[in-house]
C-alpha cells in the first residue's frame, strides 16, 4: 500500500527549518485567525431593516416634545413661547414646562432659572408697540390653562401658569404636598424677588427650556416678543431695540419629538443662525415634518418615537410701522405628521 502514496514524505534528514518559513507560518496562523474573528463578528453583527407603513396607530394621540435654544441678545423678560394651531388660535390642553434662564452678555448664566408658561407673543407691528405698556400691578392672566386633566404630573406642570397670584400658586402646592419654594427655579409670580436680587443688565441673552406634552396635531411653536413686558424688568438703551428691531440670534442646542432610539438624526441640534441687520427684527421659519417611528430591537421593548426633516428660511422683516401688515418677529417652528410610519426592525 505504501507505493500506492503519492504524496511522500521527505526524510527528516533532508527537511530544513528557516527563519523566513517561521514568519510565513505565523503570518499565516494570524491571517486565518483574523478571517475568522471578522466572519464571527459579522455574524453576530444586528442586521437592521426598514419598512414605510401606513400610520394606523390610534392609540398615541399625545406626543412630547422638548427644545432648547438660546438667544444671545433677547432678554428672558421680553421673550414668550406660545402655541398655536393653524388658524392661529392658542392651542389649549397643553401640560407643559418652559424654563428660562438669563445669560450675561458673555453667556455667564445670572440667578435661577424662571419657571414660566405659554403666554400670548406680538404677532403684529402694532402688538410690538404696545408691548412694552403693561405696568406692573396688571396681571394677566395667561389662556392656556387646560379644561381637563392630562395626569397628575401634567397637572403639577400647569400650576403656575394657570394661577396669576403667588401667594394662590404657593398655596396649591403645598395642598398637593410639593415645596412651594424649590430651590432649582423661581416661579414667574416670583419674578420680582428674582429681579430685586440681580438687577437687569444691558446686553442679556436668554437659555429657554420647553417641555411639552400636547395632541399629536399640526401646529406651530413661537418664540417671540411678549404682548405683555415689563418695562421695569428691561434695560436698554431703548426699549424699540428689543421689540420692533429685535435681534433674535439663536443656537438651537436640541429639539426631539419623544424618546431617542438607536440610529436617531436631530437634524437641527447644533443649529446656529445670525442674520441681523439693524434696525430691522428677523422671521425664521422652521417648517418640521416628522415622521413616527416605531424601533425594535430583539430582547428589547419596542420604542415608539419620532424622527424629523425640516425645511427652513430666514426673512428680514421691518416692523417700526404698526400700520403695515409684514411677517410675524421671532421663531416660527411649524411641524406636522406624515400619514405613514417607518419601522426599524434590528434581528
Amino acid at each position: 500500500m505504501k507505493s500506492f502514496d503519492a504524496f511522500a514524505r521527505p526524510v527528516q534528514e533532508f527537511q530544513v527549518k528557516t527563519a523566513v518559513g517561521g514568519y510565513i507560518s505565523i503570518g499565516s496562523i494570524c491571517l486565518v485567525a483574523a478571517l475568522f474573528l471578522s466572519e464571527l463578528r459579522y455574524f453576530l453583527m444586528l442586521e437592521t431593516k426598514d419598512e414605510m407603513l401606513i400610520d394606523q396607530s390610534q392609540e398615541r394621540k399625545y406626543l412630547n416634545m422638548s427644545l432648547d435654544v438660546t438667544f444671545s441678545s433677547l432678554p428672558c423678560s421680553v421673550l414668550g413661547v406660545n402655541l398655536l394651531d393653524p388658524k392661529q388660535n392658542n392651542v389649549m390642553h397643553v401640560a407643559h414646562e418652559i424654563f428660562k434662564e438669563r445669560l450675561t452678555s458673555t453667556g455667564e448664566v445670572i440667578g435661577k432659572p424662571i419657571r414660566d408658561g405659554l403666554q400670548n407673543v406680538a404677532m403684529t407691528p402694532a402688538d410690538l408697540a404696545t408691548s412694552s405698556e403693561t405696568s406692573k400691578s396688571k396681571r394677566i392672566t395667561l389662556p392656556h390653562a387646560p379644561g381637563v386633566r392630562l395626569a397628575f404630573r401634567a397637572y403639577s406642570m400647569r400650576i403656575p401658569a394657570a394661577i396669576p397670584d403667588l401667594k394662590e400658586v404657593r398655596e396649591a402646592f403645598l395642598n398637593h404636598g410639593w415645596d412651594d419654594r424649590p430651590d432649582d427655579y423661581v416661579f414667574s409670580q416670583c419674578i420680582d424677588e428674582a429681579y430685586q436680587r440681580t438687577a437687569a443688565q444691558i446686553g442679556e441673552g436668554c437659555h429657554v427650556k420647553a417641555h411639552l406634552h400636547m395632541r399629536k396635531v399640526p401646529a406651530t411653536l413661537h418664540i417671540g416678543i411678549s404682548q405683555h413686558i415689563r418695562r421695569d424688568l428691561v434695560r436698554a438703551t431703548s426699549v424699540a431695540e428689543l421689540t420692533v428691531g429685535a435681534d433674535f440670534t439663536h443656537h438651537i442646542h436640541s429639539l426631539s419629538f419623544g424618546p431617542d432610539f438607536p440610529g436617531l438624526v436631530r437634524v437641527l441640534d447644533g443649529r446656529q443662525k445670525s442674520s441681523h441687520q439693524p434696525p430691522l427684527s428677523e422671521h425664521y421659519q422652521y417648517d418640521v415634518h416628522v415622521i413616527p417611528t416605531r424601533y425594535l430591537e430583539d430582547g428589547s421593548d419596542e420604542i415608539a418615537g419620532h424622527q424629523y426633516s425640516v425645511t427652513e428660511y430666514v426673512k428680514a422683516v421691518d416692523a417700526t410701522h404698526p400700520g403695515h401688515e409684514v411677517a410675524t418677529t421671532g421663531i416660527w417652528m411649524s411641524y406636522d405628521f406624515t400619514p405613514f410610519e417607518v419601522r426599524v426592525t434590528s434581528s
